[in-house]
């Protein structure tokens, strides 16, 4: 990174000073967020046109962002955005070091990543989600990217079992736009995107939004372009000693999900879980050795096992 500026995301930055902000500094945060960041490319006079305010403005603005100056400002934001962009292909040179040493590297790593998520993590962000997802009468929908979908698949499969109303937006017979015919005023949608960003995932929360639907965004960093559709946003960490970004500290925050929706669903929880085991009943296979009976207890024709 350049003089001035530290590893410490934009988006991070601006969430931190939001509730200190004057009228005039939130038009040009608006400005930012709403060009995806792009605006933060223009001079600083174009950049203050657009967001109806001074030049001295929106040098105070970056100031109180913590850059020493306009142009550092933008230098920290193209180092961003090349961020975003980055691939497996880009980050390979990781893998080159001597093979059996990266276990207390990946040890040190994902510990760090994960203090680092729970330390930056929004608690009023958390709590919108938490009570959204939380709420009976809500119609919750799940998705995710390419490999994001495990941690959608992950969320709605405990969701699942403690509340009613949990469906996944994931391709199958009809497509993920087509499942958005359910999506509605009383519809959450969570949705998982990473860079280098999905522009489906994109375009499904836009239309989410626009059905009415309230949007959590669990992201990285560098934040998706559905973070201005977002209603929440939770940015996690995806630093890795390999050249794939890493989903431990996403998949240590959807864990902190489940762990306070399951406290806040209560007694309702218990007996959903309760009427499911019983509908699991005969379904498990349970081993009974015993001498000159080797057969299990409940075994089964393969054909009516279930998984």
């Amino acid at each position: 990174m350049h003089a001035g500026t530290t590893t410490k995301a934009i988006g991070d930055r601006l969430a931190q000073i939001a509730s200190d902000t004057t009228p005039g500094e939130q038009k040009v945060a608006r400005a930012l967020t709403t060009s995806a960041m792009l605006a933060g490319f223009e001079t600083v006079a174009a950049l203050a046109k657009r967001a109806g305010v001074s030049g001295p403005t929106v040098v105070r603005f970056v100031t109180r962002l913590g850059y020493a100056s306009y142009a550092d400002f933008q230098r920290a934001l193209l180092d961003e955005m090349e961020a975003r962009g980055t691939s497996p292909l880009s980050l390979y040179h990781r893998a080159a070091t001597k093979p059996g040493a990266l276990l207390e590297q990946s040890a040190n790593a994902f510990t760090s990543s994960l203090g680092e998520t729970f330390r930056r993590l929004s608690i009023a962000d958390f709590e919108y989600t938490v009570s959204a997802l939380a709420e009976r009468r809500n119609n919750v929908f799940i998705t995710g990217g390419r490999f994001s979908r495990l941690l959608a698949e992950m969320l709605y499969l405990h969701l699942f079992q403690i509340r009613p109303h949990v469906s996944t937006l994931v391709p199958g017979l009809q497509t993920r736009a087509d499942q958005l015919l359910d999506v509605g005023g009383k519809s959450v949608l969570v949705a998982y995107d990473f860079r280098r960003y999905e522009a489906e995932t994109v375009e499904l929360v836009i239309h989410a939004k626009a059905r009415g639907a309230t949007v959590i965004l669990i992201t990285d960093p560098w934040t998706s372009p559905a973070a201005r559709q977002a209603d929440a946003v939770l940015a996690v960490e995806v630093a890795s000693p390999s050249p794939f970004d890493s989903l431990v500290p996403a998949c240590a925050l959807t864990e902190a999900l489940i762990a306070e929706i399951t406290v806040r669903e209560g007694e309702k929880g218990r007996r959903r879980i309760e009427e499911l085991e019983s509908l699991r009943e005969g379904y498990e296979w349970q081993s009974v050795q015993s001498p000159g009976n080797r057969r299990s207890k409940n075994a089964k024709p393969k054909a009516a096992m279930a998984k």
